[in-house]
């Protein structure tokens, strides 16, 4: 997409956003995230339009300083030796994910442990820092050894991620929908980005498929599908990580950025 194409999308996805009823970040409440059921879609960025317009109904769009769509900077840690990329290849259900988070545009940071205790089930522990950790100190070791068995001096910055969000909060049910694009990853050697594709998240108490949201990705032809920004960023940029498992995903990811509403 030329930038010109990219900019004229971007009014388009604005002038959506302006179309719905909002909600303020306070109504959320600080543990509405902590605890969920995670279904993720993925689906052509050429079908976001046609998505915001059909859910404009029923969800209402999170708008914080008169924003609707908000950036996030993330900054994961691993062992040398990929340890937790490795334990999240073998089996989603006991993943551990170690970052540090910023949101960009209220300039909040948060370091992270995110934990899969069950197929969806996500359970994410937060401490806010001043700024995003870029190195971990004895106060992140000590959160680190609070909540997860892992050896905090064994940990190091592995790779950097960058995208821009849309988050929808249902007017009838307890259920929020996140829908992400512009993903790019960063490391020393190297950047890349996955053009072309959103990637949403249905995230609820407990798994309930009567969602609306669940109801248009299924009618637009986007199936649940398991996927890691940390997974996929890391196997693009560490040439030494097997792609024999991604590969799947990856055809999925390149045939979605060629507008192909049946890849996922």
């Amino acid at each position: 997409m030329s930038s010109s194409s990219a900019s004229a999308f971007a009014d388009q996805v604005h002038d959506h956003l302006a179309d719905f009823a909002t909600v303020p970040l306070e109504a959320l409440g600080p543990q509405a995230s902590q605890d969920r059921c995670d279904t993720k879609f993925l689906l052509p960025q050429g079908q976001l339009l046609a998505l915001l317009g059909a859910l404009r109904r029923d969800y209402r769009v999170l708008e914080v300083g008169e924003m609707r769509i908000h950036r996030y900077r993330t900054l994961y840690f691993d062992t040398a030796g990929f340890d937790l990329y490795r334990r999240h290849q073998r089996s989603s259900r006991g993943a551990l994910k170690v970052r540090s988070r910023q949101y960009v545009d209220s300039r909040r940071s948060f370091f992270e442990l995110k934990r899969k205790i069950g197929p969806r089930r996500t359970v994410k522990e937060r401490t806010e820092t001043p700024d995003i950790v870029t190195e971990l100190t004895e106060a992140e070791g000590a959160f680190i050894a609070a909540h997860a068995h892992i050896d905090t001096e064994c940990l190091q910055p592995t790779i950097w991620n960058r995208f821009e969000r849309i988050t929808l909060v249902s007017k009838t049910s307890p259920e929020r929908v996140t829908l992400d694009v512009g993903v790019h990853f960063k490391i020393q050697t190297g950047a890349i980005r996955i053009p072309g594709v959103v990637v949403g998240e249905l995230k609820q108490q407990r798994l309930d498929r009567t969602s609306t949201f669940f109801g248009h990705m299924r009618s637009l032809g986007s199936r649940p599908t398991g996927f890691s920004k940390y997974c996929v960023g890391a196997v693009l940029l560490y040439p030494q990580l097997k792609r024999s498992q991604a590969r799947p995903k990856l055809r999925m990811l390149a045939k979605l950025a060629r507008g192909d509403r049946h890849a996922a």
